[in-house]
């Protein structure tokens, strides 16, 4: 946990928490609050948003999380191990749900970033209130009209959907030498069979065998996979997942 101490004082501490750069905004720093990840040493009550913090109340809080959700540590290594390069990128986030893909991409400097979710109301408040950040909600981006600006890098996450059906329109979405990053989720991928109870896929040997269904299905439409790796972050119920950077095979 980190600490400090403020030169005010009276401050609520929610508004210390967001002075000290320990939450994105007073939502964030409420929400940590009330989460129980902050502690008022020597202090016998129980800490709440809008409480008065003392001139010598020193702050505990566990470390501001660097993406609004887990997607963004996904995201991350797979744009350092594919050596991707978003600074400057005008991005598509495909399945952008809370925005942790959306989030990544800023950070690592996108000039813009279009995300699409068929769901409604997902996105985090701070990526809303990015001027960078285009929302575009209950659409699927098989139905999306290009937009004004050609993609030079989507990124894909979406699920109970294969890939197969969001990846061509995608691809007519890119610019003259855009690119694609998939996170490919094996259970979305697989067939009944291969899915075991409890939708959690642990074989190898099943990784290997979805995996090298999609590589065909993707050779086969002269799409170029230019690097493979498996994801650090488990996705949810523990399910391996793995990245894929691809792009038109007459790309470069």
């Amino acid at each position: 946990m980190a600490g400090f101490m403020h030169s005010k004082s009276r401050i609520r501490l929610d508004q210390l928490l967001v002075d000290h750069g320990l939450a994105f905004d007073v939502k964030e720093a409420g929400a940590l609050v009330m989460a129980g990840e902050v502690e008022l040493p020597g202090d016998r009550r129980s800490p709440t948003p809008g409480m008065q913090v003392d001139i010598s109340a020193k702050v505990l809080t566990k470390p501001v999380k660097r993406f609004v959700s887990r997607g963004g540590d996904k995201l991350v290594q797979a744009l350092n191990g594919f050596d991707v390069e978003a600074n400057g990128a005008v991005c598509l986030d495909v399945g952008a749900s809370t925005g942790g893909f959306t989030d990544c991409l800023l950070q690592a400097g996108a000039t813009r970033v279009y995300a699409v979710d068929t769901g409604r109301g997902q996105l985090h408040h701070r990526l809303l209130n990015d001027k960078r950040v285009i929302s575009i909600e209950r659409t699927n981006v098989v139905d999306l009209k290009s937009p004004s600006d050609p993609i030079d890098l989507a990124v894909v996450d979406v699920s109970f959907t294969s890939l197969e059906i969001v990846l061509p329109a995608i691809l007519e979405l890119l610019s003259q030498k855009g690119q694609v990053i998939v996170l490919l989720k094996p259970q979305f991928e697989a067939t009944r069979s291969e899915v075991p109870r409890g939708g959690v896929i642990l074989d190898p040997m099943v990784h290997a065998v979805i995996i090298g269904r999609f590589l065909k299905w993707i050779v086969d439409r002269n799409i170029r996979v230019r690097n493979f790796l498996s994801s650090g972050v488990l996705g949810d119920k523990g399910n391996r997942e793995f990245f894929l950077h691809i792009e038109p095979a007459a790309v470069g």
